[in-house]
């Protein structure tokens, strides 16, 4: 019973091992953006974070995760994103920049050696979409495509995470 016992965690440690399944985020991230400003994550943090991470061919399932987040939270949730381009050579760096600059407004770090993309251990050619609490902790993965249902537990978790947002009194006369 207890080499039973023994034998089913030392395999859940290993799985786990395997997976790269990181629980916390590093506690700062320092990358460019596509204009070339240093950009910088860094915990601990009053915010929620959602954090994505994308190849070229992953950046087409972005927009899915982002845009629901950003419409029912705004500001209330910071929202980031780092871009894995470690596989571009160096000479057409600038030209991937400069793409980056006509289709995206807001800074995205830009992971030109892959060594923090790699920390999170993101699939190839999906999105990977992070909750990350303010101090760190990674509290929900997300890879590929936005489901609805996905996307809805991912609100509702925020939510739930949330203060109630300030509702502003009006002034008596």
């Amino acid at each position: 019973m207890k080499k039973c016992l023994l034998m089913a965690m030392s395999c859940l440690v290993a799985l786990s091992i395997q997976a790269g399944t990181l629980t916390n985020a590093p506690a700062c991230i320092e990358l460019p953006d596509q204009f070339e400003k240093p950009q910088k994550l860094s915990f601990p943090k009053t915010n929620l974070t959602v954090l994505t991470i994308a190849d070229r061919k992953g950046s087409e399932q972005i927009a899915g995760w982002v845009e629901p987040v950003a419409k029912k939270f705004g500001p209330r949730v910071d929202v980031r994103g780092i871009a894995d381009v470690s596989a571009v050579p160096r000479l057409l760096r600038g030209t991937v920049r400069s793409a980056f600059r006509k289709e995206q407004s807001y800074p995205v770090m830009m992971d030109w050696s892959g060594a923090i993309v790699a920390k999170f251990s993101p699939k190839e050619d999906m999105t990977t979409v992070l909750l990350i609490d303010g101090s760190g902790k990674i509290l929900r993965r997300y890879e590929g495509k936005a489901k609805a249902t996905d996307t809805q537990e991912l609100c509702k978790v925020i939510e739930q995470l949330l203060p109630p947002p300030e509702t502003k009194v009006a002034a008596k006369p």
